[in-house]
């Protein structure tokens, strides 16, 4: 590793690349605080953004299958998510993907396995893509934070709020072989999903948020499904800010953290449809 890394700078000076070698001289000097630092200061700014955004369109969904859902002022998980998720923009791609599958299939229960604020809880009933919504959320604050927002949607009785998704807490639901899950659980995927509980909930459709595990194999976890589902890997994809007259006029750097949700990397979905 540090022979690797003595030949990327030898390689750097003899390019002459001086932006490279003073940052790396910046990072070990400061043990990378510096950067810490940057990232603070990125997601006040992201949060500051979802607060312009709010007032602009009242806290409602602009388009996408959740529009006119409100956004509530006080978000637990991920405050600087706050603008993308009015836009209709917050995971785009598995938006799409649930009014896809609803197309096809048409299943009566979404279960929501994470479902931090409720943004896709509340969203998958707003406007009746689905009849009722299963979220399970182990923080306290998190469940009393997607009761609210369901009140003030009005579809808490279509809402059903579980604590911490456990095996046989999932496993209890009465429709668990007959609906649509969604899972984000920061990398709980891999304990959860094995081949006893994949056969139980088999024939519902999963949609899996991967977290990157450096102790856990990917293609261990995706050899669990093969013997029942069909899998397509969704990545996400650049946005577009073109049908909002409204931002026009914020700088390139503002409208980009519009649509940045903070990922450390691009994040990828696995959709597991049953064979």
């Amino acid at each position: 590793m540090f022979n690797q890394y003595l030949k990327v700078l030898k390689n750097k000076i003899l390019k002459k690349d001086f932006r490279w070698i003073m940052s790396e001289i910046v990072a070990k000097i400061t043990f990378n605080k510096l950067e810490l630092r940057i990232d603070r200061i990125i997601e006040k700014k992201r949060t500051q953004l979802g607060t312009k955004v709010s007032n602009i369109y009242n806290n409602s969904v602009q388009q996408g299958p959740f529009k006119g859902m409100i956004i509530s002022d006080h978000q637990f998980w991920g405050s600087g998510d706050k603008s993308s998720k009015i836009l209709g923009l917050y995971e785009k791609e598995i938006q799409d993907l649930l009014v896809e599958i609803q197309k096809n299939k048409n299943y009566s229960t979404f279960i929501d396995i994470g479902g931090a604020d409720g943004f896709f809880a509340i969203g998958s009933v707003v406007n009746k893509l689905f009849n009722n919504c299963e979220v399970f959320e182990v923080s306290k604050k998190g469940r009393n934070s997607i009761k609210i927002n369901s009140k003030k949607n009005n579809v808490l009785g279509q809402i059903n709020i579980n604590e911490k998704a456990t095996k046989k807490s999932v496993l209890e639901l009465e429709n668990i072989g007959d609906a649509v899950i969604l899972c984000d659980i920061e990398g709980g995927e891999y304990e959860l999903f094995d081949e006893d509980f994949i056969g139980k909930v088999y024939p519902s459709e999963l949609i899996i948020e991967i977290h990157k595990n450096k102790n856990k194999s990917l293609l261990e976890f995706e050899n669990r499904f093969n013997k029942k589902y069909l899998l397509k890997k969704i990545l996400q994809e650049p946005r577009s800010l073109k049908n909002f007259n409204e931002l026009k006029n914020f700088n390139d750097n503002n409208r980009a953290l519009l649509v940045s949700e903070g990922r450390s990397y691009i994040q990828e979905w696995w959709y597991l449809s049953p064979k």
